[in-house]
């Protein structure tokens, strides 16, 4: 069958919270696809995977890298910086060569941020972490209308072509107008990537029971000697010793909480980005499926027809 030329889509995207299954969805649908004969390769779009050595608290996909080629997976070291701007540059021209090639790509990933800017792109002036970090804590202070207001009052132009929810680009049209004294609307965002989103649909009483399930496996697995040995390896102020599922073990190992609550804090910050994560992909037009296997089966007829 030939392939419509008018298809807009550059990549599938599974996509959604923590726990849900994103990345054995993903495997099983390459499988299918393989079975088919056509060549397959996933796209890591986590933040955490990207980095060597912190393999059970990221849940890295250990028992499948060697099955399938995988890209941004153990790819730098705990002390390098990997932006979302970096991932959007590279994720662009690894997908546009696999299409080259006539191989499908697939991307898997929890971390919006890394999803949010490949289909969109970063405006290229150089990055400012503070300025974004003060806007995205005058957003959770203030809320997306307060920050929507400020936008209006700083660049009025660019708030007429904003949506007020699309929180992303009332922030980065912040920080243009703020670094460059131009509106975004007068500059552009970059051309757009299109990702063809879906996601697993779990209910809260799923997701934590999975979450719950998830944090002892990583446990018995040597989550809290991987973290004493991360620890020793690259000291106390590596940044992903604070983050979910190195932080509580960090705090045991160093006697600031017991074994109990180091658990329940981990299952508790697990649940709240899981949350998180449902909410923003929930707005990028993300389509959800209730069941595994009609999403499968959903994805791999596009796949086939149109890639």
């Amino acid at each position: 069958m030939e392939k419509p030329s008018e298809f807009p889509f550059k990549a599938i995207a599974i996509v959604g919270s923590t726990a849900s299954g994103k990345t054995e969805i993903a495997v099983k649908l390459a499988r299918k696809i393989r079975e088919k004969g056509r060549e397959v390769e996933l796209i890591s779009a986590d933040s955490r995977k990207v980095y060597k050595y912190f393999d059970i608290g990221t849940a890295k996909p250990i028992d499948y890298l060697e099955e399938f080629r995988w890209h941004f997976i153990n790819v730098i070291e705990p002390y390098e910086r990997f932006s979302a701007k970096k991932f959007e540059e590279l994720g662009r021209e690894i997908i546009s060569r696999m299409r080259s090639e006539g191989k499908i790509p697939i991307v898997v990933g929890g971390t919006w941020l890394y999803i949010r800017a490949l289909e969109l792109g970063f405006f290229d002036e150089g990055e400012n972490s503070t300025l974004r970090e003060e806007l995205e804590k005058k957003l959770a202070q203030e809320g997306k209308e307060k920050l929507f207001e400020f936008l209006k009052s700083i660049d009025p132009l660019s708030a007429k072509k904003i949506n007020p929810n699309d929180t992303y680009r009332v922030i980065r049209a912040i920080e243009v107008k703020i670094k460059t004294g131009r509106s975004i609307s007068e500059i552009g965002f970059k051309d757009i990537f299109p990702l063809l989103k879906f996601g697993i649909y779990r209910s809260k009483e799923d997701i934590l029971e999975r979450i719950k399930k998830r944090v002892m496996k990583q446990i018995n697995m040597g989550l809290i000697e991987e973290t004493r040995r991360l620890r020793e390896m690259f000291g106390e102020t590596t940044p992903l010793l604070k983050s979910i599922a190195y932080y509580e073990p960090y705090l045991y190992i160093t006697g600031k909480i017991t074994f109990d609550d180091m658990v329940k804090l981990m299952i508790r910050r697990n649940f709240r980005y899981s949350r998180y994560q449902v909410k923003v992909f929930s707005r990028e037009g993300t389509i959800w499926f209730q069941k595994e296997q009609d999403m499968i089966n959903f994805i791999f007829d596009i796949c086939i027809r149109f890639f």
